[in-house]
């Protein structure tokens, strides 16, 4: 591992209330991201858990530059017939009036690494699997896949840029692609169709 090497994506399970300000770029967060993004750097964020009210989206979420993940409930089953948006993902558009989310991943009872004594595992004791391992729902649960898909984007192709591979997320995207882009976004994240191929 090389210090110097750049970071290249920035995967924020986080948000706030978006404060309103004269404009997107006057939030402090959406600032930092912007200067990320303008950096090479993709930046995926969650876009809260505040649905299914519309201008819900949180802080960075509600930038315009950076792609912003809404989360789906896939109802525990293998089929992609009963998805649907998870009913807790916050919705657009942005009180700047942006569409948002940019799209969506699952993101409703997702086993994921347990930081044995943090907060959350003491919180959420019932949510444990095993020793090693929890089940949470949430956007914040969605946006890592998203950033992970982005990773994959890069492997394919080093050197694509974070607008273009938010083109490549939002073009390959299945289903909802007629339903409200405020609600869904642009769709259902989908790796295959999204990593350029050999």
């Amino acid at each position: 591992e090389n210090p110097d090497d750049p970071i290249d994506i920035l995967s924020m399970s986080l948000g706030a209330d978006a404060l309103r300000y004269e404009n997107e770029e006057e939030d402090p967060v959406v600032k930092a991201v912007h200067a990320a993004w303008d950096a090479g750097i993709v930046v995926c964020a969650a876009a809260g858990n505040s649905g299914p009210d519309a201008q819900t989206i949180a802080s960075p979420g509600v930038s315009s530059k950076i792609i912003t993940v809404g989360a789906l409930d896939d109802k525990d089953t293998v089929s992609r017939e009963d998805d649907d948006v998870a009913s807790y993902s916050s919705r657009g558009p942005t009180i700047y009036g942006q569409v948002k989310p940019d799209l969506l991943g699952p993101g409703t009872n997702i086993t994921s690494l347990r930081s044995p004594g943090s907060f959350l595992d003491k919180m959420q004791k019932a949510n444990r699997v095993g020793t090693d391992y929890m089940i949470l729902s949430g956007t914040s649960m969605a946006t890592p896949i998203c950033a992970g898909i982005a990773a994959l984007i890069l492997q394919q192709a080093p050197g694509t840029g974070p607008d273009e591979i938010k083109q490549l997320l939002i073009d390959g995207t299945d289903l909802w692609k007629d339903r409200d882009p405020n609600v869904y976004g642009a769709g259902y994240i989908n790796a295959e169709q999204s990593v350029p191929q050999d």
